[in-house]
């Protein structure tokens, strides 16, 4: 469905999302070309961006992902099959395991951030440093004044 403003230009929601499918793709593609083509858009999207840099419960990733907790396991047993995570005793609670990452997946998490850096320098070289800011800039303040804010899907680094 591609649906446009009054003005005939598309809207602003569907730009963005647009723009997320393009970097989604390129990062999977660069993942790829560096070794990591086992990793998959859903990996990112519902595991990766959601662990926080001390760990996180399979519970609360599936809760910030909207999936079940049966779902959420078979992606991180997926990704600790593999190298990319690890579950360790929660050293707030020995009882329960929060994800960590495990090697490659600090590798790939450092891989994605040289990406993303590398993505903005170009976008800066098609738009202006200055315009692309004042984008970063007033997406980030619509995100905090958004009734569920900004912070339920901040991205996170090992």
């Amino acid at each position: 469905m591609s649906e446009q403003s009054t003005s005939g230009k598309p809207f602003l929601p569907q730009l963005i999302g647009q723009a997320f499918n393009l970097v989604l793709d390129q990062l999977h593609h660069h993942l790829v070309e560096t070794g990591y083509g086992d990793l998959r858009p859903t990996h990112y999207l519902n595991v990766f961006r959601f662990i926080d840099c001390d760990g996180t419960r399979p519970t609360t990733l599936a809760r910030r992902a909207g999936m079940t907790p049966q779902a959420m396991s078979e992606l991180v047993g997926y990704l600790e099959q593999r190298d990319y995570v690890r579950r360790v005793p929660d050293p707030t609670d020995g009882r329960g395991r929060v994800v960590v990452y495990a090697d490659r997946g600090t590798r790939a998490a450092e891989v994605a951030t040289r990406f993303f850096a590398d993505l903005e320098a170009r976008w800066g070289a098609t738009v202006g440093h200055d315009r692309l800011q004042d984008v970063t800039s007033a997406l980030a303040q619509i995100l905090d004044a958004s009734p569920r804010g900004a912070a339920t899907s901040k991205p996170s680094t090992p």
